[in-house]
């Protein structure tokens, strides 16, 4: 398998772990999981005002919905552990 085709197979695996629309969650998170060393994907970041719509305060793009944190499958219960502080604050 080459490396376009392992890093395909890797995103497949990818699991959603977190979902906000708040810019200052967003950084948060990320920053929480480059320290951690976790590898993660922020899907549709970058695309929360590309329409212009901005983003309204339910927390997310209405156009493109939150930013979701996706991480592979043995990160998981890690990942899920960093952020719980995260996740009860904001419920």
């Amino acid at each position: 398998m080459n490396k376009t085709e392992q890093e395909k197979a890797d995103h497949e695996r990818l699991v959603t772990v977190y979902e906000t629309g708040h810019e200052g969650i967003v950084a948060l998170v990320k920053s929480i999981f480059d320290e951690a060393g976790i590898k993660y994907l922020a899907e549709g970041e970058g695309v929360q005002d590309l329409f212009g719509v901005g983003v309204l305060g339910t927390g997310f793009n209405p156009i493109t919905g939150p930013v979701k944190f996706k991480v592979m499958p043995e990160d998981v219960t890690y990942a899920k552990d960093l952020l719980k502080e995260i996740r009860e604050s904001n419920e």
